[in-house]
């Protein structure tokens, strides 16, 4: 078994080409390059392959034999692109991973920013082809999926730049060099500290420089993209604390019963313990840990994992955004309100007291009022100046926030991926900010015992995770 297991997520739609080089094919971008790479390490399960690969015969859509493994909805293989995140397990001579490959489509920010803080490592695909880099770079699509990267706390990143099979990409190496600079650049904008993110030419259709060098590129030094995987790790993962276990995804399973998807993000998960759930008083017990495909008898953190309780809750009653944590020992609860260090990145006014726009923590988005400013901090000398009227970009504030639904955030120092907060508005990353203080509700200890939101879509319970709001954009004060 290898050591350590590293989730990654991919992001940034693109196409690729056919194997012939002749005709444009649809959905051939991140999900056919990871998907390429599963089936280079043996990451399938060969009899759902081999029906994968009829289904895509028979249809006449041979070149999506592998993507289809990932984009398994009739949704998504009649759209060409991902919808819902996936996951994919495989493994190299040192690490196990699991995979995740998000969507890139501006339109499904919400799907995308749930998985994010699920990742150690992010793998940002771009296209070589000429226009549609120039497109990402020009509409501020690939900054943006850069920042929501760092934004959700991932501090690794690696650059496969696919396409390089293109026809119209004339010079490879120039334009991959011209791709690297580039990318390189906005890394480095929007915060990333990592001293040489590797970049990778590939094809993923072709599955060039994905598992082994390619003879089609050697003008290409450095190594294939597994390889470079390998050389990100191992993730330091934070010291034994309580379990927390956000929810990402919850659905019943004939056998399993109600089942909870996440990752451990402190603490250790064991068959037979308790866990109760932020946000509501019900308390299950962990009867199955599925982890990299397999069977586990306990997860621990950084491990993305099914986990089955039985009949003991009811899938209804929970949904993603939910914490489960030991009922015992320090448990996870909804808060009323909280303040949080903030620092303001692209708003194109001034943002004052009453602002609710939206927050993404860990797997949860919710509407988030700005209901009181409480200083703005001097970004040279760390002088506080008090209850300022406004803020605006640029500015360092402290604010206090109070979310319009159930939030369970908790305070950045004790548990770090739970106190990172994102905030948006109309489609874009406005603010990132760290929660300083949380308050939670008065006169309830323990699992709070306020109403549970539905999700808004409820045969996603089965196969699919809740859906997120329809839209990210900024709303007025007042009832939600």
């Amino acid at each position: 078994a290898a050591p350590l297991g590293l989730p990654l997520t991919f992001d940034f739609h693109v196409i690729a080409r056919d194997k012939l080089r002749r005709r444009r094919l649809k959905a051939c971008g991140k999900s056919t390059a990871l998907a390429r790479l599963c089936q280079q390490l043996g990451g399938f399960p060969e009899e759902q392959h081999a029906e994968c690969r009829s289904l895509a015969k028979d249809m006449g859509r041979p070149a999506c034999e592998h993507v289809w493994m990932l984009d398994a909805s009739k949704e998504e293989r009649e759209r060409g692109s991902t919808v819902e995140p996936s996951r994919a397990h495989f493994s190299s001579s040192s690490f196990s991973y699991t995979a995740i490959d998000t969507p890139g489509d501006a339109g499904l920010n919400n799907n995308m920013l749930s998985v994010l803080s699920l990742a150690d490592v992010a793998v940002l695909v771009v296209s070589a082809a000429q226009g549609e880099f120039e497109a990402g770079v020009d509409s501020g699509r690939t900054r943006e999926l850069a920042l929501s990267c760092f934004a959700m706390g991932i501090q690794k990143v690696a650059v496969w730049v696919t396409k390089m099979d293109d026809m119209s990409v004339t010079n490879a190496m120039a334009r991959y060099e011209e791709i690297k600079k580039t990318v390189s650049g906005f890394l480095k904008q929007v915060g990333f500290k990592q001293p040489d993110v590797p970049f990778v030419p590939i094809s993923g259709i072709l599955g060039d420089n994905l598992a082994s060098k390619s003879s089609e590129m050697t003008w290409y030094g450095g190594k294939p993209a597994s390889d470079v995987l390998d050389s990100l790790g191992p993730i330091n993962r934070p010291a034994e604390k309580p379990l927390r276990l956000p929810l990402l995804k919850v659905f019943e399973h004939e056998d399993a019963g109600t089942v909870v998807v996440g990752r451990v993000e402190f603490g250790t998960l064991r068959i037979g313990i308790k866990v109760s759930f932020s946000g509501c008083f019900y308390v299950g017990e962990v009867r199955s840990i599925r982890k990299g495909g397999e069977t586990a008898q306990e997860a621990k953190s950084g491990d993305i994992v099914s986990v089955g309780l039985g009949s003991s809750v009811a899938a209804e009653h929970l949904h993603r955004g939910m914490v489960a944590s030991n009922p015992t020992s320090d448990p996870a609860a909804d808060v009323e309100t909280f303040t949080a260090k903030v620092s303001i990145l692209n708003h194109p006014g001034s943002i004052r007291a009453g602002y609710c726009p939206v927050m993404a923590v860990h797997t949860a988005q919710v509407a988030c009022e700005f209901e009181e400013l409480l200083g703005l901090v001097d970004r040279k000398t760390g002088k506080e100046t008090k209850n300022p009227d406004k803020v605006k970009t640029g500015d360092i504030a402290v604010i206090r926030m109070r979310p319009r639904s159930a939030a369970c955030v908790e305070a950045y120092k004790q548990y770090g991926s739970l106190g990172r907060v994102v905030i948006r508005d109309h489609g874009r990353t406005v603010a990132i900010g760290v929660v300083e203080e949380e308050n939670q509700e008065k006169g309830v200890s323990g699992p709070k015992k306020r109403p549970i939101p539905q999700p808004e879509r409820r045969e996603a319970m089965s196969t699919s995770p809740p859906e997120s709001p329809s839209s990210d954009e900024g709303t007025p004060a007042g009832p939600r």
